[in-house]
């Protein structure tokens, strides 16, 4: 079974979800987890515990997530554009904030700090793969890029954060996660 993790304000109907889902049916969960990152762990470990979980896909800030969790359950994991350090990156968004599918929440000083606790010190490359794209406008690509070194990855030119076009690279996730 495989476990999606969404970003930081998109929800369990984002794009990216409904891709995998039309994809990989009934062998993947798509998370709805917490914005508060210590309860969006606790409920996505319950997830991987009581749903044997073997592979995690990832997008953004899910992708902090899965590396935590991959790294901690020896889990081989997919990130799409992850957030590296969220800690830093989301200070700008500090207040509150709309998701994409029309909730809200405020993101507080005490998120960045739960982010920072979470921080996974020393990774193993061979068990994640890298969807990065060039074009990323959120997140700078050559930061994850340096921080998964001697990962399997896919490079690409232009594009989007949400790596809208990574269908065609299913099989391969697939094959990877198996």
């Amino acid at each position: 079974m495989i476990l999606y993790i969404h970003g930081f304000r998109t929800t369990a109907t984002s794009y990216m979800a409904k891709q995998l889902k039309g994809y990989f049916g009934d062998k993947i969960i798509i998370s709805d987890h917490s914005f508060e990152p210590y309860a969006a762990v606790e409920e996505l470990e319950k997830i991987i515990l009581q749903n044997n979980i073997t592979g995690i896909i990832a997008s953004s800030l899910g992708g902090y997530y899965a590396t935590y969790l991959g790294n901690k359950y020896n889990i081989k994991t997919v990130l799409i554009n992850p957030s590296v350090e969220p800690h830093i990156t989301t200070r700008q968004y500090l207040g509150n904030i709309d998701r994409t599918d029309g909730t809200s929440f405020q993101w507080e000083e005490r998120h960045l700090e739960e982010l920072s606790n979470l921080w996974v010190e020393s990774l193993s490359a061979d068990k994640f793969y890298l969807c990065l794209k060039r074009g990323d406008k959120v997140l700078d690509y050559r930061v994850a890029q340096d921080r998964y070194a001697g990962a399997k990855m896919i490079v690409e030119d232009d594009g989007d954060h949400r790596f809208s076009d990574l269908a065609r690279h299913f099989a391969e996730l697939e094959q990877f996660l198996s």
